[in-house]
Order: C-alpha cells, then structure tokens, then sequence
C-alpha cells in the first residue's frame, strides 16, 4: 500500500471498468470511473470513450490474446451489480463495501437511492478516493467511509461507530479482497461481518480457486512482481464450509464458466475467481 494512493489493483480494476464502459457490447458500465482512478489511467479511459473504434480493436486484440480472460472484471461487475439491484428491490436499505477501493457503485446504482452506503477500506486508498470524489454526487442516499485494517480492526465496531445498524438486513460485497489477506484475515473478515449481519442479510464474496488455471497462476506472478501478492486460495468446498461456520447458506457459486455463456453467448472452461453469494440464516 502506497501512503495517500490507492492500490496499484485497486487502480488497475476501476481502469478496466472503465475502458469496458465503451465497448462495442458493454456486459458492464461504470461511467464514474474515469473521475475516480488517477490521472494517465483515466486519459486512457477518456480516450477510449472518444474513440470507439479503437477501443474495439483493444478489447478484441485483448480478448484473443487472454482466451477471453480479459472479460472477467466486466463479468464479475455484471454479476454483482445485478445481485445488489435485486437486494435493494427487495428492501435492503444497508450496503457495506468491505474492501471498497475505487468502487463507484454508490455513485452509480439507481438501485440505492434510498440506501445508505458504507465504504470500508484501508486508509490510504479511502483517502485518495474521497478526495477525487468530492465533486460526485452519490446515487445512494448516503455514503459513509470507514477506515480500518482488515487483519487488525473489529469491523463490527468500525460499522457500529460509522452509524451501521447491525438489526437490519445489509448487503455486504467483498471483491477482489480476500486474496490478498492471510487466511486468519480472511477468517476475521468473516466474523465481522456475521456479527453485523442481521437475519436475512447477503454476503458477496470473490476468492481465488485454489486450483487455478494456466492464466492466474501467471495473474498471480504479476500481482507478486507489483508488491501486492495473493496470500489465500480456496475450493468451494472450503469456501462453502467456511460460511457455514459463520452462519452463512451458499445461494450460488459462479465465475466465468457460468456467466459468459449468459451475458456473452460464448463458452469459457476457465476460472480465475468465483463468486459465492450466501445467505445470513440466523
């Protein structure tokens, strides 16, 4: 983490999201984060979003020299925000970003307009993203920053201070997050947010596979190379009886194989992340 900066994933993320904004058939849209993620980075989205042409050719040069990996943020973002919407329909009022980094779904999501929004994050990404947020309006009715240390901080206690209300059901995401924890971080992370889950509440978490395939394992090499390695991996099985140790139903367990054939028409064999959407039952 470098002090007054967002992570270099963090950046590289809400980079993607943006430039997969303006392709030729978005599966996802985030048009704020080009005002969030610093400035070469988001010259290079504006640049994409004035020249549409181009931008085709990056993504289909992108895709052939990925095997199609290179949809997997856009997937996952899909994937999320589609989750989130049909939460907020059914009235949960709570979001909790667990790990928000430069995330702009508060900014973004017609669907939390009547939402308050909770952005946990380590302190140096949370600082620089207020700053380049001040002149946002959010979408969600509020937004509250949290600071806090994942391996360290209660995050119970961090919601609590920050006005979250543990008695009603919240939405918590947690992308992109618990591969860079240690495997007791991952477990803390899991007792905070089952201590502040209400009955009814739904937890969205991505994790590595432990068995991965050809193309993480070199993601993997390049995230260690940037100082920012992966430290947990984990099966379903494991996942699954992780969360049920938390009190927490499996709904579904997706990643790519799953999703392209839905929102791109095209098979895809390969995981480099899934995503379990589970269920607080008691």
């Amino acid at each position: 983490m470098r002090e007054g900066r967002p992570s270099i994933t963090a950046t590289w993320v809400a980079a993607w999201r943006g430039l997969a904004t303006y392709a030729p058939s978005p599966i996802a849209r985030d048009a704020v984060a080009e005002q969030l993620i610093p400035t070469p980075y988001a010259q290079i989205v504006a640049a994409a979003r004035k020249n549409p042409r181009a931008i085709a050719l990056v993504h289909a040069l992108a895709d052939r020299v990925s095997l199609g990996r290179s949809r997997h943020l856009a997937l996952r973002t899909r994937a999320i925000d589609e989750a989130v919407d049909g939460e907020m329909a059914g009235g949960t009022r709570q979001l909790v970003l667990v790990g928000a980094g430069l995330c702009a779904r508060a900014y973004r999501l017609p669907s939390l307009r009547d939402s308050v929004v909770y952005e946990v994050d380590h302190p140096s990404t949370q600082g620089y993203k207020r700053s380049r947020a001040e002149a946002l309006t959010p979408l969600a009715r509020r937004v509250h920053h949290v600071p806090s240390d994942f391996e360290r901080d209660d995050l119970t206690a961090r919601l609590a201070e920050a006005g979250h209300d543990a008695r009603q059901r919240t939405v918590f995401i947690c992308e992109g997050v618990t591969m860079y924890l240690s495997r007791a971080g991952v477990e803390q992370t899991l007792r905070g947010v089952r201590e502040a889950a209400a009955p009814g509440s739904v937890l969205l978490m991505t994790y590595f596979e432990r068995a991965g395939s050809p193309f993480a394992r070199t993601l993997t090499a390049v995230l260690r190379g940037v100082s920012e390695p992966v430290m947990s991996a984990f099966s379903a099985t494991e996942i699954g009886a992780r969360l049920d140790a938390h009190d927490f139903d499996v709904v579904t367990d997706e990643g790519d194989p799953e999703w392209s054939p839905r929102w791109v028409g095209e098979r895809q064999p390969w995981s480099l992340e899934r995503l379990v959407a589970a269920r607080r039952r008691r």
